[in-house]
């Protein structure tokens, strides 16, 4: 058969506090201090001076059908590499099966990244593969900016492939999708890019980060800075080195 026939308690209060505080639009700033204090309610080391991210008026919001798409191209890729990485290799019915689930399912096949479609075609290494397979968490950022998952638990551990496969095996999914607002999204971000700072330093340093994933962390962040980044020099997804495929996260 082919592969397309188919917080931590105070931590979780904390975000719930904080997606509803977002929803009222808030200042860059005051993203910032919600993301600490949810960071000093977490354990999670922090500083002060880490930048600011986007303000509201600076995002140019994301269209649905695009988010979608974006979405569909993603899950298709990430089942391909898993495929090479497990197998060595890309089966002919999965480039076909691949194929057809773009393009008569979703119509969506022309929106592939260069990268994806090096995957879906069959092209690329395993080591490519692999990284490629770490996507199933920028597309559980977009998925749960989609509203078809509940909220953004600590990232510790990796995101639920099965509801993932669920999702977009099951049908068409789209009149479900109902994106959340922009400041609720920034909050997210903001959040996720003080985690990565807190990764790095435990890398650099050797000391304690809370229990985070860097690699959760960082896929996590690559989906959420996509959605912000619409209209910047790299969001052009045909270029070798676009937004998605290689996203800005420095800290």
């Amino acid at each position: 058969m082919g592969i397309f026939d188919f917080f931590k308690k105070g931590a979780d209060s904390a975000l719930k506090r904080s997606a509803n505080a977002a929803k009222i639009g808030k200042t860059a700033q005051e993203r910032k201090d919600i993301s600490i204090e949810i960071l000093k309610s977490q354990g999670v080391p922090y500083i002060d001076h880490l930048p600011l991210r986007y303000e509201t008026d600076e995002v140019t919001p994301r269209e649905k059908d695009e988010v979608i798409a974006r979405a569909i191209c993603s899950y298709a890729a990430i089942m391909c590499a898993c495929s090479i990485r497990d197998e060595g290799k890309l089966a002919d019915e999965d480039k076909q099966g691949a194929r057809d689930f773009l393009t008569n399912r979703y119509g969506c096949i022309d929106k592939l990244t260069r990268m994806e479609r090096r995957v879906t075609q069959g092209e690329a290494s395993r080591d490519e593969a692999v990284n490629m397979g770490w996507k199933y968490e920028s597309l559980w950022a977009l998925m749960w900016a989609m509203g078809l998952v509940e909220e953004l638990s600590f990232p510790s551990e990796i995101c639920d492939c099965a509801f993932v496969m669920d999702t977009f095996s099951g049908g068409d999914f789209s009149a479900r999708v109902k994106l959340r607002g922009t400041d609720e999204i920034l909050q997210a971000l903001d959040l996720i890019y003080r985690y990565h700072w807190a990764c790095v330093n435990a890398r650099v340093h050797g000391s304690d980060c809370a229990g985070l994933d860097e690699e959760v962390v960082m896929e996590r962040r690559g989906g959420l800075e996509w959605l912000c980044c619409k209209g910047a020099e790299n969001d052009n997804l045909s270029d070798e080195y676009n937004a998605w495929d290689y996203p800005d996260l420095n800290t």
